[in-house]
């Protein structure tokens, strides 16, 4: 895995990484309002944004994907139409 990931062009790993990385402190503050629901958050509105954030983290790694894809195509087009 590791050859693999160094094998990918600069300017997908580092979207690939950050978007992984803002995904992971999505899931995180979800957690963190989810566990403090009711004790140092109000309960509801805590819970309600929990979800919120849980639900968007899906459809957020689908486009960190999309993205990181799009990028690999586009830099390996552009070598091989340069050659």
């Amino acid at each position: 895995m590791r050859k693999i990931f160094k094998e990918i062009h600069t300017p997908a790993r580092r979207a690939f990484v950050i978007g992984w990385i803002v995904i992971a402190a999505v899931v995180a503050a979800s957690a963190v309002l989810y566990i403090g629901a009711g004790r140092v958050f109000d309960y509801y509105s805590s819970v309600e944004m929990s979800e919120k954030l849980l639900a968007s983290a899906r459809p957020a790694s689908i486009g960190v994907c999309a993205c990181s894809l799009g990028l690999e195509y586009r830099a390996i087009h552009k070598k091989n139409s340069s050659n």
